[in-house]
């Protein structure tokens, strides 16, 4: 087995399109895979999606030139992959829904119908117009305001309800035990014992959106059309009945619901304008994609849909080869899995919802039960495989919880954990593995040990506080390096599991190995971890990272943003990945941006040659103040001022420089009575006051005895007159350092 080691993290390229139930789906950054499979794939080579979880990876897998098998249990995932692949148009879609529209309901069109129930009247002008939304509260009976924007004089946002409003939705509850008897129908059969968990689920459906989704889907059955324009129907509505619930939080934010729960306050949103607005979201992907169904494999790139479990396609005669394994980790979403059940039995009947529908029936998905889950389609995908099969898994939204599943089903499936790289606690972390051909040699390993070894030199190579997510992703990586981990599920208890969590909780508890820095919770994932006796660490990350920023940009002058990236990540591999906003602030601090080119051009203040020049005249203003002042000047680095009296005590240390790179020795031995201050360029304000705020370790640090000064401000204060000492003191902190640099002197200057 070949340990684990650090590998080189993929920068997403942009950002994802917008998709139906993106909401639901993992956060897939787009360019990850189709950069790792460049590198580590023939075109040739078939390519296997144990989970089929997210369509925006098997897309991209295909586009790249690839032929992708996956599998994939979920009814609903598996016909909006289908769906996105054949890139519908917009004028496809919008006949399709003009048809719709114009199906009756009694003696008006559907789509007259359907709006006349979210008419509502201006308050301002007295106009009748359609509310684009209502407002609820958790348990109400009616709602309380609704949204609009009146076409006529233009009033626009929340008004309070009306009469006329309450007597609409009071209509629609009289009637609605028939809908929702209808809606229970489609989902369950005369022996069914769940009604009551399907009853739970329908709750979070109210009386006015449940009867415009059954209208629609009793007159979609109803039509006679092509099974194309079927489709496109079945598409838009499976959108409307995502925006039908009431777990659309108000204010709206950026909402990742996993829990089937109405929040305190919810949206009701009209049903109509989004289904026109659904045509819009369907038709973004415009690149058509090349869709089979197992066991017909499409000719050259393409997908192919296995339309059910990783275990039963394993078992299928006659699979294909499999040269890689790629996969975006589903994490477990009661919200998502209990509507995809409703979904399918409403759009496409319980039978073909199949077994799907019954994880209704579950109420909680531990994290137990998701490792066992993963391992269920990860051990499978390596027998079918073979041995020596390369992996690669991306982790959106990484949760200590969804690491132990991960890398614990992942070990106890006959992968071997070959590297891993993770950024910060947001971006996804990405791991590879091996497939090999026997289970693992399972021994008794000291967890403590392996644990605590795996942390501090982690935090020791990082050299500055980090967050708990990387230290445990760390910790478990070297656990399954170390075959820390039963050779099976059946042993991979949930007290084994356990287990490891109370090492690492005795490990974080333990004051004398570490601490925690700017913690607001007592959650661990809150705040920042440090070594307690911090001794021989690395250069701080951030210091080492702007260096190389610096050194990159004088020996190209200007270079690609991208390009720049891949130097970066090459140099920082692991978990030693930069963030982004770290990346960010150095390159403002040194560079100029071109946005149309996406070109960094070195500053030409910041070429070796003018900046040599800037240090020269510093270190002669320091030199010609220190005489100013009567004080003794010696030293290099640091320059030392003193009285010059016999006792010879040292009043300050400087320090010119040209980085926002603090030595920390220098802070840990100064003299006692002794004060330093940092002379640097005020270009580099921000950078510093960046690096100040992320660390805080090197903000208690610098917390006494330390001053900031900027070249300007030490110029200002040469040339002043009636220099003292008691007026240097002052002038030193005339000027401070700022995420935006100052321009202005103090009132001093």
């Amino acid at each position: 087995m070949s340990p684990v080691r650090s590998i080189i993290y993929i920068n997403p390229d942009g950002t994802s399109p917008v998709i139906p139930l993106a909401r639901f789906l993992p956060a897939d950054p787009p360019g990850i895979v189709h950069c790792w499979l460049h590198r580590n794939a023939s075109r040739t080579n078939l390519i296997l999606d144990p989970f089929g979880a997210s369509p925006l990876m098997a897309l991209e897998t295909a586009a790249s030139g690839y032929t992708l098998l996956t599998a994939c249990n979920n009814p609903v995932v598996a016909f909006e992959l289908s769906m996105l692949a054949s890139a519908p148009s917009r004028d496809e879609l919008t006949t399709a829904l003009v048809e719709l529209a114009s199906q009756k309901k009694g003696e008006e069109r559907l789509e007259a119908a359907i709006k006349d129930l979210y008419q509502t009247t201006c308050a301002s002008c007295g106009e009748t117009i359609q509310a684009s939304a209502y407002l609820w509260l958790k348990g109400e009976p009616f709602p309380h305001a609704r949204i609009y924007t009146c076409p006529v004089c233009g009033d626009s946002g929340e008004h309070p309800i009306t009469d006329e409003d309450v007597v609409k939705v009071q209509q629609l509850q009289r009637a609605d035990r028939l809908h929702r008897s209808r809606a229970l129908e489609r989902v369950l059969d005369s022996g069914s014992e769940d009604r009551l968990a399907v009853e739970e689920a329908l709750s979070v459906y109210s009386p006015r959106p449940l009867y415009v989704l059954f209208t629609l889907i009793n007159k979609l059955e109803g039509m006679s059309l092509t099974a194309r324009k079927r489709e496109l129907l079945e598409a838009l509505l499976l959108t409307i009945m995502d925006a039908a619930n009431s777990i659309w939080s108000w204010p709206q934010e950026r909402e990742r619901p996993r829990q089937l729960s109405t929040p305190p306050q919810y949206i009701e949103k009209n049903l109509w304008m989004e289904l026109e607005t659904a045509v819009g979201i369907w038709s973004a992907f415009k690149n058509r994609v090349k869709v089979t169904l197992w066991p017909e494999m499409p000719e050259g790139a393409g997908i192919c849909i296995h339309r059910g479990r990783m275990r039963d396609l394993a078992r299928e005669p006659g699979a294909a080869k499999v040269s890689q394994i790629v996969t975006v980790f589903p994490r477990p979403n009661q919200a998502f899995w209990t509507l995809c059940g409703l979904w399918s039995s409403w759009l496409w009947g319980r039978e073909q919802a199949g077994r799907f529908a019954a994880v209704m029936e579950r109420k909680r998905f531990d994290w137990n039960w998701h490792t066992s889950a993963l391992h269920a389609a990860l051990s499978p995908a390596a027998a079918l495989s073979g041995p020596g099969v390369r992996m690669f898994g991306v982790i959106p939204e990484p949760a200590p919880g969804l690491i132990n599943a991960v890398v614990g089903a992942a070990s106890v499936s006959r992968l071997n954990l070959t590297g891993f790289a993770t950024m910060n606690a947001v971006e996804p972390v990405q791991m590879e593995w091996k497939t090999s051909s026997m289970n693992r040699e399972f021994k008794p390993v000291n967890l403590q040990k392996i644990i605590r070894e795996a942390i501090r030199e982690m935090l020791s190579e990082i050299g500055e506080p980090t967050e708990y997510i990387e230290l445990h992703t760390a910790a478990m990586c070297a656990l399954a390096d170390e075959n820390a981990f039963p050779p099976s599920i059946q042993q991979l208890t949930p007290e084994k599991s356990s287990e490891i969590q109370s090492v690492i909780q005795t490990l974080l508890a333990d004051r004398l190995f570490l601490r925690r820095m700017d913690a607001t919770a007592k959650d661990p994932e809150s705040g920042l971890w440090w070594l307690a006796q911090p001794e021989n660490t690395q250069t701080p990350l951030a210091d080492r990272v702007e260096l190389e920023i610096q050194d990159l940009l004088i020996s190209k002058r200007e270079i690609l943003y991208r390009e720049l990236l891949q130097n970066i990540h090459q140099r920082f591999p692991g978990y030693l990945t930069p963030p982004d906003t770290l990346l960010r602030h150095c390159l403002e601090s040194y560079a100029i941006f071109d946005q149309h080119k996406q070109v960094w051009t070195i500053k030409e203040k910041e070429l070796p040659s003018s900046r040599e020049k800037n240090v020269q005249e510093m270190l002669d203003l320091v030199d010609a103040i220190a005489r100013k002042l009567g004080l003794r000047s010696e030293g290099d680095h640091p320059i030392i001022w003193s009285l010059g009296t016999r006792s010879n005590t040292p009043l300050y240390h400087l320090v010119v420089g040209r980085t926002a790179a603090i030595d920390r020795d220098l802070l840990t031995n100064l003299p006692e009575g002794c004060e330093i201050v940092f002379v640097l360029p005020g270009s580099r304000s921000g950078l510093l006051k960046f690096k100040i705020e992320r660390d805080p370790f090197l903000a208690e640090q610098i917390a006494k005895h330390c001053h900031f000064l900027k070249y300007r401000t030490l110029r200002s204060i040469a040339a002043r007159s009636d220099l003292s000492l008691e007026l240097w003191k002052v002038l030193i902190e005339s000027d401070p350092i700022s995420l935006e640099e100052t321009t202005q002197l103090s009132m001093f200057g």
